[in-house]
């Protein structure tokens, strides 16, 4: 992502009040005092004696079991590193804290989040005297799924490396289909564009939606009410149609005939073939969730979620997997959702240099994420010859993992995705910066089309004004 001066001259700007924010958040509330307090001191450690890294992850129950083990084994080869492991709202304090001058030394947040780090210049390069495999960065890259790293290049360097690759899946509740007079083992009665999501959906609802005048189960439904989950869903519906919130020339296009044909079919859903009651429990909010309890015929599944399809006992067993649905007449589009390593540009020289290979040693265990679905972007591996998803250990264990039979690696090693935030559907630096902010109004227009049932064209119009207002601050 090169930037002109101007462009330059702009993300300060934004820095500065982001900064001015985060350090009024600080000092007012205190609310990340107690993970800054023992992140502080990392930016200033001796060059000698023992090492001591703050690593802040993300908290899927599994993950975090995954990285306990890989931090013991990592400090048992090195017993001069000691790495303390944090997840206490970890995501929420990242951003403020880094932007303190405090923050981990190294962490896992979100991709966009990451990206506007780099931007703002928080981040340390990756060094590749922490990863002696490589020569160049060129090398680097020719290791991971093709243009894995393309989204954290800047300055002719990588700042970031993506901790798996999650890509959307369809979740089928078999028991509500059966109950509805459907059967989930006809492929029939398993959608694989939006039109079958509706016809059947809307199925399902009519049959057992309602008890005693109540919404009991649902077929189909979106997230509404600033679900975080709600940004994601709208950046995979606006990259299946081929639509962006904004262009390359830096031009507002929420709505184009593109995301109009977008959100004319997320409308459709609930109006036309009538899938859900978005005002009911449930469906209104905790959607995930309600899911994996059994309340939704079919959903969005992401691999990292698959710790709560086995922690729904009473549902799992009931539970198939297939591919996500996409737009009928259009060229599939793979929305690709991200975790990231980064490490603070504030930590010592030293704590750099030993975060990034920390890192490289978590790139190489790749055998539990193959497993879970969640996808270790790192393709190549010391020990393969071939992309860890063509190897034969691999192929055995797709045999036994519903969760992993259907995963695209095909589309993935072609390169051909649309990242969550990225310049396909935002096409500006400063825009990326804005990214939440732009994707929220276009969330408000969504809610006023769904749940109140306005003409499509006339609000995203108004959501276009919107973003051009919040926008003229970079003018």
């Amino acid at each position: 992502m090169k930037k002109s001066r101007k462009q330059r001259l702009k993300i300060e700007s934004v820095q500065f009040l982001l900064v001015a924010v985060a350090l009024m958040l600080v000092l007012s509330t205190g609310v990340f005092a107690a993970g800054q307090q023992e992140a502080e001191g990392s930016g200033g450690a001796e060059e000698t004696g023992p090492i001591k890294l703050v690593f802040w992850e993300h908290q899927f129950p599994d993950l975090v079991e995954w990285s306990k083990q890989a931090i013991a084994d990592y400090e048992a080869e090195n017993p001069n590193v000691q790495i303390d492991f944090m997840i206490d709202y970890a995501h929420k304090r990242m951003l403020p804290a880094m932007y303190a001058g405090k923050g981990p030394d190294l962490a896992g947040p979100h991709g966009p989040k990451v990206i506007k780090l780099m931007m703002m210049g928080y981040l340390s390069p990756v060094n590749l005297d922490a990863f002696p495999e490589f020569d160049t960065y060129d090398d680097l890259e020719a290791a991971y799924y093709p243009n894995s790293l393309s989204q954290f290049e800047q300055d002719g360097k990588i700042w970031a490396l993506p901790e798996e690759y999650v890509v959307p899946g369809l979740v089928v509740n078999k028991k509500l289909f059966n109950m509805a007079g459907l059967n989930p083992m006809d492929s029939n009665n398993i959608p694989t564009n939006w039109r079958e999501v509706g016809e059947i959906g809307g199925k399902i609802f009519q049959a057992i939606g309602t008890e005693d005048g109540q919404v009991k189960y649902e077929g189909w439904d979106w997230y509404y009410y600033r679900d975080s989950w709600q940004r994601v869903v709208l950046r995979t519906i606006f990259a299946q149609y081929g639509a962006a919130f904004v262009d390359s020339n830096g031009q507002i296009v929420v709505d184009s005939p593109e995301a109009v044909e977008a959100l004319t079919m997320m409308k459709d859903m609930i109006h036309k073939y009538k899938t859900a009651d978005p005002s009911a429990t449930p469906g209104a909010e905790g959607l995930d969730w309600q899911i994996f309890n059994g309340r939704v015929a079919m959903g969005r599944f992401l691999a990292g979620e698959i710790t709560k399809m086995v922690a729904a006992e009473d549902t799992k067993d009931d539970i198939m997997m297939t591919q996500y649905p996409a737009p009928e007449g259009k060229t599939k589009i793979l929305p690709v959702r991200t975790h990231s390593w980064c490490v603070n540009g504030s930590s010592s020289e030293r704590n750099q240099l030993e975060a990034w290979k920390f890192i490289n040693f978590m790139t190489q265990r790749w055998e539990h994420f193959a497993i879970t679905g969640q996808n270790q972007p790192r393709i190549m591996q010391p020990d393969l010859d071939v992309p860890w998803f063509e190897s034969e250990w691999f192929k055995e264990q797709q045999q036994q993992y519903q969760s992993i039979q259907l995963f695209p690696f095909e589309t993935l090693a072609k390169g051909n995705v649309v990242y969550q935030t990225g310049e396909k559907l935002y096409g500006t630096d400063e825009s990326v910066l804005r990214a939440d902010e732009i994707t929220d109004i276009v969330s408000d227009a969504m809610e006023r089309i769904i749940l109140k049932g306005d003409d499509v064209q006339p609000s995203l119009t108004q959501a276009r004004e919107e973003i051009e207002q919040i926008m003229m601050i970079n003018q």
